[in-house]
């Protein structure tokens, strides 16, 4: 990856990369295997900066040692330093020991020697296995912490299909998890957790909701709303149907790293 600017003032470099949001650490690892370039020429971190020379960071490559698995990824947007997939359902987000090698971290690596991309694999907001809809992706690690330095400029929107009659309201509870437990409970030694709810439909006992995140607990929306006593419908887990449930990120809005834009992503409306 390369990062590119045109100086407006006399600086140092080391001065002008943190004031850019390059931290000493990576800016320490350009030093050692990338590179650093005024108007195409190799300079010190100790180079004086003038008004209108062009400076470029050359980031050291990234190396990605995981598997890759083809599969036909669906890309919804993608610029040099983001991507956004829409996830199908049942599809890990990344490798585990009951899922080693068929997941979307997988493939995304496969998509990545298909282009040339040497990079790892960054996900901004993960979904969990029987989630569906969209996720962002950073191509580079620097991008990858950029995005995640304050994740209330990421807006993440759900919908699913709830047991009983659910009107609008928020849901303010910690959620904890016991040990290696793969289900979550709500407690007091939990995680802050925050979800907003609203419902969109409701017919012979079952509503469409629509909810927002602020934090972004595993399986927050399916604890969140059993505690209210609206398991998801097919939720076997956290309620009492078998199933499966259809939560899904239908939108995704966030400030661009590096651009500054703001971009937003809607899903087409599938219920």
């Amino acid at each position: 990856m390369k990062r590119q600017w045109i100086v407006d003032k006399l600086s140092r470099i080391d001065d002008f990369a943190y004031q850019k949001g390059i931290n000493k650490k990576m800016l320490k690892a350009i030093k050692m295997k990338g590179d650093i370039l005024v108007d195409g020429i190799h300079q010190s971190v100790r180079y004086l900066l003038k008004p209108g020379e062009v400076i470029t960071f050359v980031y050291p490559i990234e190396e990605n040692h995981m598997l890759p698995y083809e599969y036909p990824l669906k890309i919804v947007y993608e610029d040099e330093y983001l991507l956004v997939i829409d996830k199908e359902k049942g599809m890990p987000c990344i490798p585990t020991r009951a899922h080693p090698y068929h997941t979307l971290a997988n493939a995304l690596t496969a998509y990545y020697q298909k282009v040339n991309l040497f990079s790892t694999i960054h996900l901004v907001n993960r979904l969990d296995k029987e989630t569906a809809g969209l996720l962002i992706v950073a191509k580079y690690r620097e991008i990858h912490d950029l995005m995640m330095k304050d994740l209330k400029h990421i807006y993440r929107e759900y919908q699913a299909h709830v047991e009983g009659k659910v009107e609008q309201g928020v849901v303010d509870l910690p959620i904890y998890r016991e040990n290696k437990d793969m289900k979550r409970i709500i407690d007091e030694r939990g995680k802050p957790s925050r979800t907003h709810y609203q419902c969109l439909h409701y017919q012979k006992g079952i509503s469409l909701v629509r909810f927002v995140l602020e934090t972004g607990r595993t399986h927050q929306i399916r604890v969140h709303m059993s505690a209210l006593g609206h398991p998801l419908i097919g939720d076997e887990i956290y309620g009492n149907q078998q199933g499966t449930f259809d939560l899904t990120s239908v939108m995704v809005a966030f400030i661009h790293p590096v651009t500054k834009r703001i971009i937003t992503i809607r899903k087409r409306n599938e219920f």
